[in-house]
């Protein structure tokens, strides 16, 4: 917009009158294209700005080609086109409108034998100008697809070592850090809304001896077993996560301590009803549960430790249940 702008003020010093009101007319169009750009901040949007920019600089220097510019020097601004489209639309819209683009030129050059153009150019300045801008157009395309996929590749590997960040590799289960930010969104939701939700923390029993008796790959395998029976039992606005060791934690949104009773209660008599087949043996595994209510007046980090203090309760009480702590009391 700028450098179009700076272009039409020379053309009206040199008192070319029609070159200036085209330059002013396609700076204005990329002021409009901009500011759509900005105001709609949308895929929408940006199509609109950009398919407006890239019409409104292939119709100037079409405009340039047909005209000659200054002393016939408007030729070359022909190279702009091709990194611009590439840029902004992207290799394969990129590549059609490039391909429009040099359709349009030949068009104007060769087909009507130069009816179209207010200036001459020989044959052989025409054939090297397409020839040139052929090439350009392949350079641009092909570094805007190895952008494109580089884009990609990154993207990909990104979203990768966030989730290897945020997820424990066994299990597949959120681990502590991932289920820390979910911790935290539920607790400012609280802390906004007066509502409340419940955090518990479910220890295997005995997994020390299944480990011993077993050896620490069935050992694996039983945690994933047990992770999947307690990831599908689960209402689909619970989290779950892998606390640590054989541990797990659930968050339950929207859930006061008497219904998450009943849902830890759920989990627990179905994991103790189902024996585990690992190595071709079927292993009956049980699971204890301390379970803690987060309110605006019981912040998370108190919760945590509460519902750790009941599952030691449990633990003491003979495993294979599920304690509550409400107030500070056990239940």
């Amino acid at each position: 917009m700028s450098v179009t702008f700076l272009l039409g003020i020379r053309a009206l010093l040199d008192d070319n009158f029609g070159l200036t009101a085209i330059l002013a007319m396609a700076s204005a169009i990329f002021f409009i294209s901009q500011r759509i750009q900005i105001k709609f901040e949308s895929s929408t949007g940006r199509f609109i700005s950009v398919s407006l920019l890239i019409a409104c600089l292939m119709i100037l220097v079409l405009a340039l080609l047909v005209t000659g510019g200054a002393d016939n020097t408007g030729p070359l601004w022909i190279y702009l086109v091709a990194p611009v489209t590439m840029f902004f639309a992207g290799f394969v819209r990129g590549v059609l409108a490039l391909i429009a683009f040099v359709v349009v030129c030949v068009m104007l050059f060769f087909v009507y034998d130069d009816s179209l153009l207010l200036t001459s150019y020989s044959y052989t300045f025409k054939t090297r100008l397409l020839y040139s801008f052929i090439t350009v157009g392949f350079l641009s395309a092909f570094y805007e697809y190895s952008r494109e996929r580089s884009y990609r590749t990154t993207l990909k590997l990104s979203e990768q070592f966030e989730r290897m960040a945020h997820h424990d590799h066994l299990t597949q289960l959120m681990n502590r850090r991932g289920i820390q930010t979910v911790l935290e969104s539920e607790y400012s939701r609280t802390q906004r809304s007066n509502r409340c939700f419940c955090i518990a923390i479910a220890d295997i029993d005995h997994f020390k001896h299944i480990n011993d008796s077993l050896g620490h790959e069935k050992g694996d395998d039983v945690l994933v077993a047990i992770s999947s029976i307690f990831k599908h039992r689960l209402r689909k606005q619970d989290f779950l996560a892998r606390w640590g060791g054989e541990e797990f934690m659930f968050v339950l949104p929207d859930t006061n301590i008497d219904q998450a009773n009943k849902v830890l209660t759920s989990l627990r008599q179905t994991l103790s009803a189902n024996p585990l087949k690992i190595g071709g043996k079927e292993l009956l595994v049980t699971s204890s549960f301390g379970v803690c209510e987060v309110t605006q007046a019981n912040n998370v980090s108190d919760a945590i430790r509460d519902a750790d203090k009941a599952l030691y309760i449990a633990k003491e009480r003979g495993r294979d249940r599920v304690v509550q702590i409400v107030e500070g009391s056990v239940v």
